[in-house]
């Protein structure tokens, strides 16, 4: 084995099309920019390094064609019950690709994006005594899961046995470590391992183009949030608090960038509130357009977020130089600090967001402040090589 460039299969059972697919190929160039060389072991037809970033910021929209369109109707049209069972079923042809795999190539390291039921992995890696490092997103029995869950104990039996033939755990967030914690896995092969960014693409400066004449921006103080909106998001409270706020502020606008169901009430809000002319609605937007989009934005508003995941927006805030309101979620406290990187709010508190906005709109020194030390943090703490080194260090493999 050449300390300077291990062999890694990366094994993994996502579409990779969404923000999946730029987390697997961000960690893959970062592994393979460190000396490293990277197979990527995919479900068929799935190309994540290929199509990365290719699904807007409004996911329904994204186009598929062949084995992906399968795999998406599957995902998206299958009951729950079925689903799972599929889920179990997927250990089959899994355990026949890495075993072929394994079988005929030399590896030191696996590492997989743990997947509901997914024991293959970690079956084959105890086979042929390979280091087994796991990248957990999700656990069992999360809330506000996208996808409810069918079977919570029995998926629970399976992440135990897979949990406890790692030789390390990443976790996104320490709220998802605290959870494999409870599980009986010893907290010590656990890393919080947030999500980061490519300092190469975000250099904490705002590059903004005609687009704010489109939307009729200029000279205006932008408020807004990005993303593929769900119902954890609470734009239906943002409206409500940007209400208030326009009555002290007749230059502020809202943007919000995606899109999604969720609007419905956000319209709806906008009518009843008179705010048609102060609410931009931009439609799905293409991931290589996001950061122009972005760039529009004066202060960045996470109003709330699920428990459990690790932002990717708000990064891109951070890498932008954009100042950041947001709640005090572990996800995101495990990342920002209030008043040294970013204003942090009590959960769900709209009062406290009421207030920490109002100090944002009245303290341009305060949002530099802010933005300037949320981009050093993001560019020493939380990019892509800095995960890929933290993944070589737990693996084991030199110690």
């Amino acid at each position: 084995m050449n300390n300077n460039n291990l062999h890694i299969l990366y094994h993994h059972r996502t579409q990779g099309r969404g923000a999946e697919g730029v987390h697997i190929s961000s960690i893959v160039n970062a592994l393979e920019k460190l000396g490293h060389t990277v197979t990527v072991l995919s479900p068929p037809g799935v190309d994540p390094l290929q199509n990365a970033g290719n699904a807007p910021v409004d996911k329904s929209n994204v186009k598929t064609s062949g084995i992906d369109s399968l795999w998406k109707f599957i995902s998206k049209h299958i009951p729950n019950m079925a689903f799972e069972l599929i889920e179990v079923l997927y250990n089959i042809p899994a355990s026949r690709r890495l075993e072929s795999e394994l079988a005929n190539n030399n590896y030191d390291i696996i590492y997989e994006r743990y997947a509901f039921y997914m024991f293959a992995g970690a079956r084959k890696a105890k086979k042929y005594d390979i280091p087994f490092v796991l990248e957990a997103n999700e656990v069992s029995g999360i809330k506000e899961r996208a996808r409810k869950q069918s079977f919570k104990k029995l998926c629970g039996l399976f992440e135990r046995y897979i949990f406890k033939r790692c030789t390390s755990i990443h976790t996104v967030s320490s709220y998802l470590k605290n959870m494999i914690v409870k599980q009986g896995v010893a907290a010590d092969i656990i890393e919080v391992t947030p999500n980061a960014i490519n300092p190469d693409v975000f250099d904490g400066c705002r590059h903004v183009d005609n687009l704010a004449t489109k939307y009729n921006l200029t000279d205006k103080t932008v408020l807004g949030f990005a993303g593929w909106f769900d119902n954890w998001d609470r734009l239906d409270l943002l409206v409500d608090v940007f209400a208030k706020l326009k009555v002290n502020n007749k230059n502020l606008k809202l943007l919000l960038i995606g899109d999604g169901a969720v609007l419905d009430e956000v319209r709806t809000k906008m009518v009843t509130l008179n705010l048609e002319d102060d609410v931009i609605l931009t439609g799905a937007v293409q991931r290589s357009e996001i950061r122009k989009y972005l760039s529009l934005l004066d202060i960045a508003v996470i109003t709330h977020s699920n428990e459990f995941g690790s932002p990717v927006v708000m990064f891109e805030f951070m890498g932008l130089g954009i100042p950041i309101v947001a709640p005090k979620l572990l996800p995101i406290t495990d990342v920002l600090t209030h008043d040294k990187d970013a204003l942090l709010f009590d959960i769900l508190d709209m009062n406290d967001l009421e207030i920490k906005l109002n100090s944002m709109i009245n303290h341009m020194a305060m949002r530099k402040r802010l933005s300037t030390a949320a981009y050093t943090k993001l560019v020493s703490e939380h990019t892509w090589s800095r995960n890929a080194e933290n993944i070589i260090h737990t693996s084991g493999v030199f110690n």
